[in-house]
């Protein structure tokens, strides 16, 4: 489909194209960056967990503010930039984007279905901690599926030009 989604199947390969502008602009390996705080290792990391999460066909974008807006009515002044969904169809110029919820707000539930997943993994079998892991997991695993209450950019022709970053996770 779309020529410019960028697919990784690896964490350091994405962290290094992730945050390459700040690693050209300071001149740094990606361990060096890391060493020197100049990365925002937490975000990359919840990203990637995300993308771990998503569907084969989903993507995860980034829009420039202004054609956020105007594709959308909302009103909270916290705008999302960065948005989940799929490419149902596209033209030479543009894409139509469906079934979007914010990426933020999905980064956030992927990683403490991360997290919780660790701490399933973690606890015995047979312990009463596990299942209520379980339980609390089973619960994120239907947040994260449950993408209604905020339907950000559903059906929405974006222009291809405008489209700032488009990734997919390949394991």
């Amino acid at each position: 489909m779309v020529d410019a989604i960028r697919t990784y199947a690896d964490y350091d390969s994405f962290a290094r194209e992730w945050h390459s502008e700040t690693l050209s602009d300071r001149d740094v390996t990606l361990g060096a960056a890391r060493e020197r705080d100049l990365i925002n290792e937490q975000d990359t990391r919840q990203l990637w967990q995300l993308l771990g999460l998503l569907d084969e066909d989903d993507v995860f974008i980034q829009l420039p503010e202004w054609l956020v807006e105007e594709k959308t009515d909302d009103v909270r002044g916290n705008l999302a930039i960065t948005f989940v969904g799929y490419i149902s169809r596209e033209t030479e110029d543009a894409v139509l984007f469906k079934d979007s919820s914010p990426g933020r707000r999905l980064m956030q539930i992927a990683h403490k279905i991360h997290s919780l997943e660790n701490g399933v993994e973690n606890t015995a079998v047979d312990s009463d901690r596990r299942k209520r892991l379980n339980d609390k997991l089973q619960e994120e695993y239907r947040r994260f599926e449950k993408q209604d209450d905020v339907p950000y950019l559903s059906d929405e022709w974006l222009p291809k030009s405008q489209l700032i970053t488009i990734i997919q996770r390949r394991d």
